[in-house]
């Protein structure tokens, strides 16, 4: 979990509850040396609760 990313994330207005909500969930996933973030769609529609087209 990188605090850095997510620490970001809380503090920007993304315009919408669920943008905010992805961003997050992405913010919360993202590795600490920045190698990158390794989640599927599929498993950020089950965790978030919200839509594949969300």
């Amino acid at each position: 979990m990188s605090y850095h990313v997510e620490s970001l994330c809380d503090c920007r207005k993304f315009g919408s509850a669920a943008r905010k909500q992805i961003a997050m969930y992405l913010a919360n996933k993202a590795s600490d040396d920045g190698s990158g973030i390794w989640c599927s769609k599929h498993t950020m529609a089950r965790h978030t609760e919200l839509s594949l087209a969300t």
